[in-house]
Order: C-alpha cells, then structure tokens, then sequence
C-alpha cells in the first residue's frame, strides 16, 4: 500500500533534484514493493527482479534535475519497470510464471485458514492472461486507478478497466466465488 502521497512525491523529488540521496530513500520505501511485485510477474525470477528494482530507482537519479518533470511517481516507476524487463526479455531471457517461487499474493502474514486461500487465488492468478493479471494486481493490492494504469501500459483507460473486469470474472470462473 501507498505510503506517500502526490503532495510528498513531489517534495520527494525536489529533494531529489537536488542532490539529497535521503529522498530516494524514501521513494524506495514507498514503492520498492509494488516495483518488485511487478517485476516478478514479468521475470518470474528474483535474482532478475532484484537487478531490475535497482535499475529502475537508479534511473531517478539518471534525470538529474529532470525528475521533477515526473506527475506520478508510482505509474512512472511502472512503466520504468516493464520497459526494463521488455529489455531483458529482448535480450533472449524467456518469460515464464513459476507460481512456487514467485509470491503474487502475500502469504506470510495471515491465519492458516487464510493462508490456503491465499495459495488458492495465487493460482488462480497464475492462469489469468498477463494483461489481465496485472489489472487485478495493481488495482485490488495497490489500489491504482484505471488512469494510473492507462499511463503506465500505454493503453486507453476503457482498455485497463476492461483488462480488470475480465480478469475478475476469469478469477470467479476459477475459483468458483460467483457471491463477488
């Protein structure tokens, strides 16, 4: 979840164009998170993931003084995040889903009981479309807007909604939950 909002970003960027590494830091913080977890629906590879999550907040730095040009910190690290994993895929690294290595929902903390639902709709996800997965993810767990994701997939709003309706209604088909 988000720990900062646009008002902070945009200190936190200013911070930043000037030189105050502290203010990376805490862009880090807030987004490291959703950039690692979209990262890995693409590598499907933590080692990957890692290099990649670095790349992309190295690439604040990369903009100097242009950062402050950025209005949405999370779209745009996003979008950072997917140019570089097209990059690696470009590069001849095949793109799969290893669901046992690859955490899309979190596990760690809830009941037992919840837990096995968790690894339930972890599955569930896996068979959903890339596109559609994304949707879902970015939507329920980071609570983005369809224009947030219209920005960050170049796509039309109607578009990133509908990849999210859809994939709702597969994950219902899937996991046979018609009350939602």
């Amino acid at each position: 979840m988000r720990t900062v909002g646009p008002a902070e970003d945009r200190n936190l960027l200013a911070a930043l164009a000037g030189g105050d590494l502290t203010a990376l830091q805490k862009l880090y913080e807030a987004y490291a998170s959703l950039v690692y977890q979209m990262l890995l629906l693409h590598t499907a590879n933590t080692e990957d993931a890692e290099d990649l999550l670095q790349e992309v907040f190295l690439s604040l730095i990369e903009l100097g003084r242009g950062v402050t040009r950025i209005r949405n910190v999370r779209a745009y690290l996003l979008k950072v995040a997917l140019n570089k994993a097209s990059q690696l895929y470009a590069r001849g690294k095949p793109m799969q889903l290893d669901l046992h290595n690859t955490n899309l929902v979190d596990t760690d903390n809830v009941q037992p009981q919840s837990r096995m639902e968790a690894f339930r709709v972890q599955e569930a996800l896996g068979q959903l479309p890339l596109e559609q997965r994304e949707a879902v993810i970015l939507k329920v767990w980071h609570e983005c807007t369809f224009a947030e994701m219209a920005e960050i997939f170049n796509i039309p709003i109607n578009t990133a909604a509908s990849r999210y309706r859809y994939g709702l209604e597969k994950l219902q088909q899937i996991l046979g939950d018609n009350d939602e």
